[in-house]
């Protein structure tokens, strides 16, 4: 493809970003970098990241892109990305704004994609709500800890997943929960489909309890991995039915460093 070629396709597409974001109220951004969307700084530019703040507009937002054919990818708080610092040639769905509050009713938690994952584990403790509480120290939002099934300390999100929102044809739709594969940090979600909230079913504790116990997670935490840093924390997939994770085995080894 020509440069002069290239240049055309993406003015082609900055005037469709531009044209679908103010129709459904959202605010675009051209030229921002990962660096100022990550957690480890890093990361080149970006032709476009758009900011959807409902869960309406990011299925409507995503469903016109696909039809225009513009490749598009979805990011969180980007606690979790390393991006090089070549020029990123697609559109950036920012999910960080869409974080309406958290709803509780009775042991349910309906929260959205975007909102922060320790703060709902703080939110659900207040409530003597438990089940979440091991994913307190983990740095990102409830999407991408569906995404991936985040876990730590024994605990997995999947196991509490009561439904998930996700993207499907411009409109929100709920997915039971027993109908997607909770693997570890993996599960049976595809590439472009687009996560937009979930609804958490919890178990009543003592909220003194369920402290307590989110103060020995984050100990062990804080004890084993580099704090107020640009850390990944750990990187390490631990292999199944080992006694021992990983980043022991490699420790053991004598590798450490290597």
């Amino acid at each position: 493809m020509s440069v002069n070629t290239a240049n055309e396709n993406r003015e082609h597409s900055a005037e469709i970003v531009r044209s679908v974001s103010e129709r459904l109220g959202v605010r675009a951004e051209p030229g921002k970098t990962f660096a100022e969307l990550t957690s480890l700084r890093v990361g080149g530019t970006i032709d476009w990241v758009v900011f959807p703040q409902t869960e309406e507009q990011a299925a409507q937002l995503v469903f016109e892109l696909d039809n225009a054919r513009l490749p598009w990818r979805p990011v969180g708080s980007g606690s979790n990305i390393l991006a090089d610092d070549n020029d990123h040639h697609y559109i950036v769905v920012s999910l960080k704004e869409l974080k309406s509050e958290v709803i509780f009713e009775g042991c349910r938690a309906r929260v959205s994609a975007g909102y922060s994952l320790p703060r709902l584990c703080v939110d659900a403790a207040r409530k003597g709500l438990a089940g979440i509480e091991g994913l307190g120290g983990i740095p990102g939002t409830v999407g991408g800890a569906l995404w991936m099934n985040a876990g730590a300390y024994g605990t997995e999100i999947g196991t509490v997943t009561e439904s998930v929102r996700v993207a499907r044809g411009g409109k929100v739709v709920s997915i039971p929960g027993n109908e997607v594969t909770w693997n570890y940090r993996h599960t049976s979600f595809k590439e472009g489909e687009l996560l937009l909230g979930a609804t958490l079913l919890l178990t009543p504790d003592d909220p003194s309890s369920i402290k307590k116990r989110m103060d020995e997670a984050k100990a062990k935490r804080l004890s084993t991995q580099p704090h107020g840093g640009r850390s990944a924390g750990c990187f390490y997939k631990n292999p199944p039915g080992m006694p021992i994770g990983t980043g022991k085995m490699i420790d053991e080894m004598g590798l450490k460093g290597t």
